[in-house]
């Protein structure tokens, strides 16, 4: 009788126990905007997981494909592009009208590939904003005094900075350009080297888009039409621009820039 009642308690010690158990919160990732939220979760155990935006660089020529080096007509004249760089700075995604910016900043190359700006969260990318050049404040700062790893750095392998004048180079475009239609490009007198610059040049760019963010990598292909850049632009007369020698030609280039950006 008396292992009956010992028999009879150890149950109900159990029973307890299992009904303690059951009362207890569920972990799990409690954030909506995470990869993994877990509905039925009650308690966030920091296992959360986000989406990553990166995004690709993709010039083009009125939408047709474009390959650096090759000869294109814009402007009805023979163009030749051998390289296209830009400062990206003050990155922002909306997703789900909610805006997301990155404090990170970006030089973009021929060969910069895809890039990493962060952790976001879950929804529908609704708008893409940023800015081609660098606010003023990091512009006139001197490159010696910022982290190597940072692309404005004095020691970035592709740091675009006029080292004898505050700021850097925004944008750059280098090639040439047929200027006598003679099928050929003279070195010395048809080369082109377009350097925009200075505060008052900066941009800042918009896009529309409609895009899930739901995935671990989910990539932002931002266009870029060459043929848009160059509108209404002189180029047989315009060869350079410099900030001593035709600035008036990089401001009327810059004022370009929200057009010629677009996304996938």
């Amino acid at each position: 009788m008396m292992y009956s009642k010992k028999i009879i308690i150890l149950l109900c010690s159990l029973s307890m126990l299992l009904v303690l158990a059951s009362c207890g919160d569920k972990e799990g990732c409690t954030d909506m905007g995470a990869l993994n939220f877990d509905a039925d979760a009650e308690e966030s155990a920091d296992v959360c997981e986000y989406p990553n935006i990166n995004f690709h660089f993709h010039p083009n020529l009125s939408g047709d494909a474009f390959v650096y080096g090759n000869t294109y007509m814009i402007n009805g004249l023979d163009v030749r592009i051998d390289q296209i760089r830009f400062y990206m700075t003050e990155l922002e995604v909306t997703i789900d009208d909610a805006p997301q910016t990155f404090d990170k900043q970006f030089i973009v190359t021929e060969t910069s590939g895809d890039q990493t700006a962060g952790e976001a969260l879950v929804g529908t990318l609704s708008k893409v904003a940023f800015n081609i050049g660098v606010p003023e404040a990091l512009n006139n700062a001197d490159p010696a005094l910022l982290p190597s790893d940072n692309p404005l750095s004095a020691d970035s392998p592709n740091i675009q900075h006029w080292s004898w004048t505050a700021g850097y180079k925004f944008l750059v475009i280098e090639g040439a350009v047929d200027t006598n239609a003679d099928g050929t490009f003279d070195i010395d007198t048809e080369s082109m080297s377009i350097h925009c610059g200075f505060n008052d040049n900066l941009k800042r760019i918009e896009l529309n888009a409609d895009q899930s963010i739901d995935k671990e990598n989910n990539e932002l292909h931002l266009e870029f039409d060459v043929a848009k850049f160059f509108t209404n632009y002189d180029l047989a007369n315009n060869l350079f621009s410099r900030p001593s020698n035709n600035p008036e030609a990089a401001t009327d280039l810059m004022n370009n820039v929200q057009n010629a950006f677009g996304i996938e």
